[in-house]
């Protein structure tokens, strides 16, 4: 807890601190040539092998959906300022609000999702292939699974049978006095397999259940509802923006009252569009699959991404002396609890949404997470299970007990590197929910690297030149002098 204090001394503000045009042009030229270099690897390392191009959609998407993360939590932690009457964040807010806006950018970086969507077969989106795909097939697909039941009911049992199908039908046969290895066993155990793990991925195939969610899952509703999301949130960040802004040069309480005024339906318009925006880009990958708690999940994830970024840009600016402000150490430490809170959050919902599908064990679910590597049963054993550990102890365990102590928040170096490795614990995350669909087992390389070059770049960019359209304070807001005066009450 804090409280807020008038200082006696006065205010040490500077709108643009020395050489801080120039600083932000050197940043731009940099992050462009490495940007452009990493759209061209990725590309060129996708054509040299026969599924490239999907691989790097996929990729591509992992990263746009980070930078995402980071404009919603930054556009999160600007709502809860004005919901609650905030006072001790004026002094930091700018930045969130400078990311916060920079969804517009983001907005332009998904438009090659919304080609993925129409790209007929070849998309990455399995109820958009069949649409645009041979009817004759379609329908071939569609009896199949009229007559036949989702194999994945068998796949991940509530007690994770550790016996392989085939196991299962040696079984059977020596209950009926066949021999084990009698010429009327038709499969070998790794042939049984084989068979049992391309159900994992019977989601691919446009079947009857994916045919049944085509009047919302569709190329055209789906790209009007990618418009409409992102602008929503661009005109709800451009508001709060704007508003600051204007503030800077009138001064005076007025925009202040008019944002606390609005924060509570926005929240609300905020909260669901963000739920929408997560099923439609992340949990359709998989039409069979299904998770309520899938878009307080992403929201975790994004609050997480949205306060690490503006803490780290308030740890990078005060190391290198570009910092406009004079910030106590208080606010470092409030940002700090902060983030402490929402990656702990992140870990009980990661938590609550895989026992809530293990225990529930409907086929639809169970094998969403058996490709992600959380099934012990033979035969669906992959590499993603060490991903998944990974997240466990990188995501939540390690930064949880990590930054718990007051005196590592204080410690402007150690938080740096705390907050870049929770950055790059998101991306972990985002990237193990979408690169499963490609294969079964882990791939990493230049078609992800480069994406993220290319879309991080982008994104850096574009959140620099706001940066550069005003000061990095909220110099007119009149609870400026008690946020300056920060103090921690313990």
């Amino acid at each position: 807890m804090s409280e807020h204090e008038h200082s006696q001394r006065p205010i040490e503000i500077r709108l643009k601190s020395p050489g801080y045009l120039s600083f932000s042009r050197r940043v731009i030229l940099g992050v462009l040539g490495t940007a452009l270099a990493g759209g061209v690897g990725a590309v060129l390392s996708a054509l040299l092998y026969t599924d490239g191009m999907r691989r790097l959609m996929l990729a591509y998407l992992v990263a746009v959906a980070f930078v995402l993360s980071i404009s919603l939590g930054s556009l999160f932690f600007i709502l809860i300022q004005h919901l609650t009457r905030a006072g001790w964040a004026v002094l930091i807010r700018r930045p969130a609000e400078v990311f916060a806006l920079n969804v517009i950018t983001v907005g332009l970086l998904a438009m090659p999702i919304v080609v993925f969507a129409f790209s007929g077969t070849a998309s990455i989106y399995p109820w958009a292939r069949g649409l645009q795909g041979d009817a004759a097939v379609v329908e071939q697909s569609t009896e199949h699974t009229r007559l036949q039941p989702n194999p994945t009911v068998r796949m991940v049992s509530t007690q994770i049978d550790s016996s392989s199908g085939a196991d299962k039908e040696s079984e059977r046969a020596r209950s009926h006095g066949e021999g084990s290895l009698g010429a009327e066993q038709p499969h070998s155990g790794n042939d049984a397999k084989e068979d049992l793990q391309s159900h994992l991925y019977a989601h691919q195939t446009f079947d009857e259940l994916t045919a049944s969610k085509t009047p919302w899952l569709n190329p055209t509703f789906f790209s009007l509802r990618l418009i409409l999301y992102f602008g929503i949130w661009s005109g709800m960040s451009w508001f709060y923006f704007s508003a600051s802004r204007n503030q800077d040069e009138v001064g005076g309480s007025e925009d202040t009252l008019r944002m606390e005024r609005r924060s509570p339906p926005l929240a609300l318009v905020f909260a669901l569009t963000l739920t929408f925006a997560a099923f439609d880009l992340l949990m359709s990958l998989n039409p069979h699959w299904y998770s309520t708690i899938f878009g307080v999940y992403y929201f975790a994830g994004c609050a997480v991404g949205g306060f690490a970024t503006s803490l780290l840009v308030w740890l990078v600016l005060s190391r290198i002396g570009k910092m406009p402000a004079k910030l106590s150490e208080a606010h470092f430490r409030d940002l700090g609890r902060l983030l402490f809170a929402f990656i702990f959050f992140w870990g009980y919902i990661a938590f609550s949404q895989y026992m809530l599908l293990w225990y529930a064990n409907i086929p639809e679910t169970t094998g969403w997470w058996a490709v992600r590597g959380a099934s012990l049963a033979d035969g669906y054993r992959s590499s993603w299970g060490y991903v998944l550990v990974l997240l466990l102890l990188g995501h939540f365990i390690v930064p949880f007990l990590g930054i718990m102590s007051r005196h590592v928040k204080d410690n402007q170096r150690a938080m740096i590197g705390w907050t870049i490795f929770i950055l790059a614990m998101h991306y972990v995350d985002l990237y193990w929910l979408v690169m499963p669909e490609f294969r079964p087992w882990i791939a990493f390389g230049l078609p992800e690297i480069g994406s993220l070059m290319l879309v991080g770049g982008l994104y850096l960019i574009g959140a620099t030149y706001i940066a550069t359209q005003t000061a990095l304070v909220p110099v007119g807001d009149p609870r400026i002098a008690p946020s300056a005066a920060l103090k921690d009450m313990y």
